[in-house]
């Protein structure tokens, strides 16, 4: 007796599988299907109970020359993959023993969170795309060397202005001119004092590098003369400038117009005065050098003979004869 061929088929959800199975002897034989038990299978617990394998036919006699197909049928309640050895017992024996049958179930069940995983791994995914991005431009632009800005323009004032100021703010120190003068001919004699190359010479309006110049003068008679300076130059800086200050631009305003008005105020003083009325000249938009030089001379004490005709600049306006 011999195992042919086998053959698979799936019904809805029962699934079957067969083997045809032949006596190629001269005697009939009495057949059973049994189902080999295993103590030590871990699918066979005391809550799992169910018969998920099932043989058709399962015991019958086979005559001489005779072929029989099997059936066998596997159904599950619960998902997983299982499987049952089976073996055909035979009366009398066969001459050669039948191996034992291994059978395997898969049983699935319809995955409930497909959307949600599919969600899941979107996310997932625009997020390692996100992340991918981020180390990759974060390493470009770590490894890219920008170049070096170029050192501010000191000799534009406005630039020199700003930078002295914003290095110097702990100080409070105020820029004029004549500060950074000072400041530039006490640089100069520290270079030649302490004979340092022009490649070394910069100072980026900072104070403190002038301060340690001074410090590292070694001589105890001319490091003094060197604070003395500066700290002359450092007293000066601290004072505000006048110009800087919120009410010179209102000051210089309404002395503007004070002097606008100096025409029209002048007359009534001199008639109170009991002196006689002055006549400013009128000139002309298209009066030549020469003119302007006729009516207006250079106030001297000779030709003053009073006071109301001379204006702020030491100036007195009069008709040449």
């Amino acid at each position: 007796m011999c195992i042919r061929d086998s053959q698979r088929r799936v019904h809805g959800d029962i699934s079957r599988d067969s083997i045809e199975v032949a006596n190629n002897g001269s005697t009939a034989v009495y057949y059973e299907w049994r189902k080999i038990h295993h103590d030590s299978s871990f699918q066979m617990t005391t809550s799992d109970k169910e018969e998920r394998f099932l043989c058709h036919h399962d015991k019958n006699v086979l005559k001489p020359g005779e072929t029989r197909r099997f059936y066998f049928s596997f159904i599950s309640q619960i998902p997983g993959v299982f499987s049952e050895n089976w073996i055909l017992y035979s009366e009398p024996k066969t001459v050669q023993p039948l191996r034992p049958i291994l059978l395997t179930g898969n049983a699935l069940v319809e995955d409930e969170h497909i959307s949600w995983r599919d969600e899941l791994e979107s996310l997932l995914n625009v997020k390692q795309r996100d992340t991918l991005v981020r180390e990759t431009i974060n390493d470009i632009v770590e490894r890219v060397k920008t170049p070096t800005p170029p050192l501010p323009d000191l000799n534009d004032p406005e630039v020199c202005k700003r930078e002295f100021e914003q290095r110097n703010e702990r100080y409070h120190l105020w820029y004029t001119s004549s500060v950074i003068v000072w400041f530039r001919d006490l640089e100069a004699e520290l270079y030649d004092y302490l004979r340092i190359s022009k490649a070394q010479q910069y100072w980026d309006m900072n104070v403190d590098y002038l301060k340690d110049l001074i410090q590292s003068v070694k001589d105890d008679f001319v490091r003094p003369c060197f604070e003395r300076k500066f700290n002359e130059y450092f007293e000066f800086a601290k004072q505000k400038p006048v110009v800087r200050s919120h009410m010179y631009d209102y000051f210089r305003d309404q002395l503007i117009a004070a002097l606008n008005t100096v025409q029209d105020i002048v007359n009534p003083i001199r008639e109170e005065l009991l002196l006689p009325e002055y006549h400013f000249p009128e000139l002309r938009e298209d009066i030549t050098q020469e003119e302007l030089d006729q009516i207006c001379l250079l106030y001297t004490s000779d030709a003053a003979d009073d006071l109301l005709c001379v204006d702020l600049g030491g100036r007195r306006i009069i008709q040449k004869k």
